[in-house]
């Protein structure tokens, strides 16, 4: 069952929900920067009926990627889960 969802995944179509960019260093704003992905992936039975729209919105995530100027610390979190995280000491 895993595979056949794997591969829906891999036939619907992505769309773009949102896109943010800030800065928010706790002294100055400039130090640390973020970049925020929205986007999912089409309900592709939805479309099979003739719905358009909204109405065809999938599965949606949600990439994050933080990153310090000041330490170098990086960190990436899809769905709110951080995946990576360098400490910027130690490279």
């Amino acid at each position: 069952a895993s595979n056949d969802n794997i591969h829906q995944r891999m036939i619907s179509p992505c769309y773009q929900v949102d896109f943010s960019s800030s800065s928010k260093g706790k002294r100055l704003s400039v130090t640390k920067r973020c970049v925020s992905f929205r986007f999912g992936f089409m309900n592709t039975q939805a479309a099979a009926k003739g719905l358009r729209g909204i109405d065809c919105r999938g599965t949606e995530h949600e990439v994050v990627l933080a990153w310090s100027l000041a330490s170098g610390k990086r960190t990436i979190k899809v769905n709110g889960k951080e995946i990576d995280f360098v400490d910027g000491n130690s490279s």
